[in-house]
């Protein structure tokens, strides 16, 4: 399986040190079973870009995490998942976004159109109505969305998401009056019903040091 990586990570140090006594490593996971494989195989959790391919696509490489977790005796509860939700617009009326967000769609689409159709890197949609419908981008009301990301975590079983923390195409006062709109009536929403996932471990004791000098 070809790597971006191209340097070892031999003896490579952390800082600062962390504080938990084992750091959890998320292993990102695109279009390609030998990611999900990984995760699985080093026990780690996975978190799903969940980008430009429909829920089914993503959640079709969840279930073979979650079957090569079990394969390797681990307990399907410990198989933690996360997914991500890159395109996000909220606002009071579901219609003024969509119809706010539909040139930022067509600019995105075009530029996916021209970028050498990469694996993992184009769309299979019919067109914006379909991208809504089909895709992860949560685009509509607070209660719409609310909704998305519920039929996203039914698909998926993730414990947690992320959401695009860049305006990409929309304006800053549009990014930032969705943002709020997302934290003051989403996000509590997604707090109750999605419960968060435990730390890895109890917070270890470390050495404090000036900061500039050597340990």
């Amino acid at each position: 399986m070809p790597s971006i990586r191209k340097t070892p990570l031999t003896d490579a140090e952390v800082a600062p040190q962390p504080l938990q006594a084992k750091i959890r490593i998320w292993h990102g996971s695109a279009t390609a079973e030998r990611s999900v494989e990984l995760a699985a195989e080093f026990g780690d959790p996975v978190f799903s870009a969940n980008g430009m391919n429909p829920v089914t696509r993503y959640a079709e490489l969840i279930r073979h995490y979650r079957s090569r977790w079990a394969a390797a005796g681990r307990d399907l509860a410990d198989a933690l998942v996360g997914a991500g939700h890159g395109q996000t617009y909220v606002t009071r009326d579901s219609q003024d976004a969509v119809a706010a967000y539909r040139p930022v769609y067509e600019r995105f689409a075009a530029m996916v159109a021209n970028s050498g159709q990469l694996p993992g890197t184009f769309t299979v949609y019919d067109g914006y109505e379909d991208f809504l419908e089909r895709g992860s981008a949560l685009v509509g009301s607070p209660e719409q969305v609310i909704d998305k990301v519920g039929r996203y975590h039914e698909a998926f079983g993730n414990r947690l998401i992320a959401i695009g923390g860049h305006p990409g195409h929309l304006t800053r006062h549009q990014f930032l009056a969705s943002l709020e709109l997302f934290q003051a009536e989403v996000a509590p929403a997604l707090r109750r019903s999605i419960s968060d996932p435990e730390w890895p471990g109890a917070v270890a004791k470390v050495r404090r040091r000036p900061a500039g000098f050597p340990g």
